[in-house]
């Protein structure tokens, strides 16, 4: 996964290269995107938050709909900020840029310890396995939390993104983490839900909430990262761990 797309860096001369001021443009796109939705968005407004002139704007992309894929693309970790890029950038289209998201997803996921539980025999510490797998899951809802948030807002305008929220991203996700329950609660290493699918749910919701719509609840919003995570994780592990499994967290 690379880094943030929010991340500006500045050179020792306080001078800002084509490539550093994209990164900008993307930040400020996302952000407006994110608050205004695809359709009401303009150029204009982009270049207003970035501090930048419209025609400036049109230096670094060709469209409105290319500034979107690259937020998109940017937010969502699908790759590096391109440098030594030649300028305007053109981007593939929305719908290639789904196409690719979808493709994307299916090849990564099940991820890092949620794919070495599917395919390892049980454990011997459950409760640290189910640890491992809820805190990867909470760092990624972190890092894609931008794009999350953009997506979720354009796609009550545009139809294809809503099917690649939800049958693109987040099923990916749900299928891969209900299997991992299912085996282990068959294995009495957690706990047997009425419904499976519904326990997937609920541990993606919860951690979904805690690391990304915690910070539209202005009591939430004041609850440090790691304070989040760990109270998220710790309620779940309680949930779905038997007590023989708790050792000390009992």
């Amino acid at each position: 996964m690379s880094g943030s797309l929010t991340r500006i860096v500045t050179s020792v001369s306080g001078k800002r290269s084509a490539d550093e001021r994209l990164g900008e443009v993307i930040a400020a796109a996302v952000r407006v995107f994110t608050t205004d939705g695809y359709r009401a968005a303009r150029m204009s407004d982009v270049a207003r938050a970035a501090g930048l002139s419209e025609a400036a704007i049109y230096r670094y992309v060709e469209s409105k709909e290319g500034l979107f894929v690259l937020a998109i693309r940017h937010a969502l970790l699908l790759e590096d900020m391109p440098s030594g890029a030649e300028f305007p950038l053109r981007p593939p289209s929305l719908a290639q840029m789904i196409d690719q998201a979808r493709d994307f997803v299916a090849a990564e996921v099940p991820f890092g310890s949620l794919a070495r539980a599917l395919r390892a025999p049980e454990p011997g510490d459950p409760a640290a396995e189910l640890e491992a797998v809820m805190r990867e899951l909470f760092s990624l809802e972190t890092q894609t939390r931008e794009a999350a948030d953009m997506i979720e807002r354009s796609a009550r305008e545009l139809p294809e993104l809503a099917d690649l929220l939800i049958t693109g991203l987040r099923q990916p996700v749900l299928r891969a983490l209900t299997e991992y329950l299912d085996t282990r609660a068959k294995a009495g290493m957690l706990r047997a839900a009425p419904d499976t699918p519904a326990a997937a749910c609920l541990v993606l919701e919860t951690l979904t909430w805690f690391a990304r719509h915690r910070h539209s609840d202005p009591y939430a919003a004041a609850i440090p990262d790691d304070l989040a995570e760990d109270t998220a994780i710790d309620a779940l592990i309680h949930a779905l761990v038997p007590a023989k499994f708790l050792g000390g967290r009992a």
